[in-house]
C-alpha cells in the first residue's frame, strides 16, 4: 500500500493526507496519540503497514539514490523525524507539521504494546545492545510481551524472518541504522507477517544506556542533533552537515518553483 499526497489507507481511515516534502510523503499526526490510534487499527485489522522515519539525512541521500527515494515513497507512513523536516514542509507549502520522531514514537508505543498486549520483536545493534534494551524493557514494563529477539549480526535472513512468523509478533522494530534497516524491511516485507513494521536507528542503544540521549530540552527545541554533534563530533559530524545543504535546496526549489513529487532526485531507480 502507497500512501501519497491526496491519499489514505482504505482500512486505517484514521492517517491523514500526507504532505510531499522534498519529494518525500510525510503524514501530518497532529500528536503522538493519534499515530498511536493509526498503528492499533492496523494491529487490529491484521494490516500490515511499514513506517519510515523522514529526516533531512534521509531525503538528501534519496536525491541522489533512486532506490531509497522509491521506497521512502512506497512505505505506508512517513513520520517527521525532525525539525529540518518540519521547517522544510512550512517553506515549501506553509505549513508547518508536528514532529513525530522515530525513537519517541517507539517508547511511546511500548508501554501502549503492554496495556494492549501487543507481541513484540527487537532485531538489530549488537548482542550487547539488544539483549540490553530487552532487559531495560521488561523492568520498566513488566507485562510487555517480548516474545523474540536477535541482534542484527546475523548470517540467514530467511531464518530470522522465520522466526519472526513463528513468533506471532504485533509489532517489529528494526535497528541497524538508516537506510539499511530500511532496505532490509522493505526487501522482505512480503513474508513477514508482523502487522507494524519501522526501523528504529540507535533506539536499543538509547534504552540499553549504550548511548546516551540528549537531555529534554534539546529533544523539545528540536536540538537534539546538536547534542549529538557536541558529544560525537566525529561520529556525527559529516551526518549533521547535511543539514545546509537540504536547507539550501528546499529554498532553491521553493524559488524556482518546482517543488513537485518528481522534481527532486538526480538518479532515477533500478528497474
Amino acid at each position: 500500500m502507497l500512501i501519497a499526497e491526496g491519499d489514505v489507507s482504505t482500512r486505517t481511515q484514521c492517517i491523514p493526507r500526507a504532505i510531499n516534502v522534498a519529494g518525500v510523503p510525510v503524514v501530518p499526526f497532529e500528536s503522538y496519540d493519534q499515530a498511536l490510534a493509526c498503528i492499533e487499527a492496523s494491529i487490529t485489522a491484521r494490516e500490515k503497514t511499514f513506517w519510515v522515519a523522514v529526516n533531512p539525512q534521509k531525503c538528501f541521500r534519496a536525491w541522489h539514490e533512486g532506490d531509497l527515494l522509491d521506497l521512502l515513497n512506497r512505505a505506508d507512513v512517513g513520520i517527521c523525524d525532525g525539525v529540518g523536516v518540519s521547517l522544510a514542509a512550512r517553506i515549501l507549502h506553509g505549513q508547518g507539521i508536528r514532529r513525530c520522531t522515530g525513537c519517541d514514537l517507539f517508547l511511546k508505543i511500548l508501554p501502549h504494546a503492554a496495556k494492549k498486549g501487543w507481541r513484540v520483536f527487537m532485531l538489530g545493534a549488537s548482542a550487547e545492545s539488544n539483549a540490553g534494551a530487552c532487559a531495560k524493557l521488561k523492568e520498566t514494563y513488566p507485562d510487555l510481551k517480548i516474545v523474540g529477539r536477535q541482534d542484527g549480526f546475523f548470517k540467514d535472513p530467511t531464518e530470522v524472518v522465520s522466526n519472526i512468523n513463528s513468533s506471532g509478533a504485533d509489532l517489529l522494530f528494526v535497528a541497524m541504522g538508516s537506510p539499511t534497516q530500511e532496505y532490509w524491511i522493505a526487501e522482505h516485507r512480503d513474508k513477514i507477517e508482523a502487522p507494524f513494521c519501522m526501523g528504529v536507528g540507535g533506539s536499543f542503544d538509547v534504552v540499553s544506556g549504550t548511548t546516551r540521549r540528549a537531555p529534554a530540552i534539546f529533544r523539545r527545541t528540536g536540538t537534539e542533533w546538536l547534542f549529538q554533534l557536541m558529544t560525537e563530533p566525529h561520529k556525527r559530524f559529516r551526518r549533521q552537515t547535511v543539514y545546509v545543504p537540504f536547507m539550501l535546496r528546499v529554498v532553491s526549489k521553493k524559488l524556482a518553483g518546482s517543488v513537485g513529487a518528481g522534481q527532486w532526485t538526480a538518479r532515477p531507480a533500478r528497474q
